[in-house]
Order: C-alpha cells, then sequence, then structure tokens
C-alpha cells in the first residue's frame, strides 16, 4: 500500500525490539497492509504473545525456524555450523518471498544478530535492502545492527536499558517479556 517502502531498524541491549516491530506490523494489518514476519534465533522456545496474536490475522504470514537458537540460550550446546546453515537457508526463504510483490510490510526478526555473529553476510542484507520491491516496508531487528545496514536505513531506533527487573532476578514474564 505505501507508494515508497521504507526501512526501519530497532538495535539497541534493551528488551523491546521484536515487541516495536510487530506493534507496527499490527498498524500495518489494521490498515489493510500484508504483512509478511520472518523469525531467526526464536526456535526452540516458547511462541511470543505477538507472534500467537498475529498468527490468528488472515493477511499475516508468519515464519519461525524450531531448529534455531542463539548458542547462549542452549543448554545442551548447539551446532553453529547447522545454525548457520539453518539461517542461511531461512534468509533465502525470506528474500523469496519478500521478492514475490505479495506483501506490504516485513518483518526480519533478530537478522541484525545473525548479521553480528557472522551467521550471515551483512552484503546479502544489504543487497536485499537495495533490491526489495520499491512498495516493501521493510523492518530489521536485533542487536547489534551494521554500520552498513543504518547508513540505508530511513528510521533507526536504539533501545537503551536504563533499568531492568531482570538486574534483580526477575525471570522473564508470560505476556510481558514473551
Amino acid at each position: 500500500m505505501p507508494e515508497k517502502g521504507l526501512v526501519h531498524v530497532y538495535t539497541g541491549l534493551s528488551k523491546g525490539k521484536t515487541t516495536a516491530a510487530m506493534g507496527l506490523a499490527l498498524r500495518a494489518l489494521g490498515q489493510g497492509m500484508s504483512v509478511l514476519v520472518v523469525q531467526f534465533l526464536k526456535g526452540g522456545g516458547s511462541v511470543s504473545g505477538e507472534i500467537k496474536m498475529l498468527s490468528k490475522i488472515p493477511d499475516a504470514e508468519i515464519i519461525r525456524f524450531t531448529d534455531q537458537r542463539h548458542p547462549l540460550f542452549c543448554k545442551d550446546g548447539c551446532d553453529v555450523d547447522e545454525l548457520k546453515k539453518s539461517i542461511r537457508w531461512g534468509f533465502a526463504l525470506a528474500k523469496e518471498k519478500l521478492m514475490s510483490g505479495e506483501y506490504d510490510m516485513a518483518v526480519l526478526d533478530e537478522i541484525n544478530n545473525c548479521v553480528k555473529e557472522g551467521w550471515l553476510d551483512v552484503k546479502d542484507v544489504v543487497l536485499l535492502i537495495k533490491e526489495r520491491p520499491d512498495n516493501l516496508e521493510l523492518v530489521l531487528t536485533g542487536r547489534g545492527c551494521p554500520g552498513e545496514i543504518i547508513e540505508l536505513a530511513d528510521y533507526v531506533t536504539e533501545m537503551t536499558v536504563i533499568k531492568h527487573p531482570a538486574d534483580n532476578g526477575v525471570r522473564a514474564r508470560r505476556g510481558i517479556e514473551f
């Protein structure tokens, strides 16, 4: 629906990057737009409340990879080579989907982490930004967004921790953190 789609980046060390992106997706859906959400590195755990709700909306397509979990959250260790392979396969799928022209907005959740960790080449994401359909609003989330992507983005928001209950031992709460 937008005449010219723009690029949004939500990055930083604090909570709220995915939530901000999902809020934007919900806003777009409420205005009759179609939305693709691709979640990297969030497989194997609980499905977030945002994803549960978005998956009930007909114009939202959600793609998650159950074999992708950040090594920090693998209790028994992760095969990083298999993780890289899954991320690269997932990125190719996401690119194919969003280049189809079927969507008004695409959210690539945690894509910045994939680049930061070296599991995905920044050049591939830069090329995607440059080659995407003109009307596609593209949202990229995750810590450590590289400068090359920030330079191309139209909106860049960095989430900064000032205070967080986890610092006092409060565990993630259903409906609030996930």
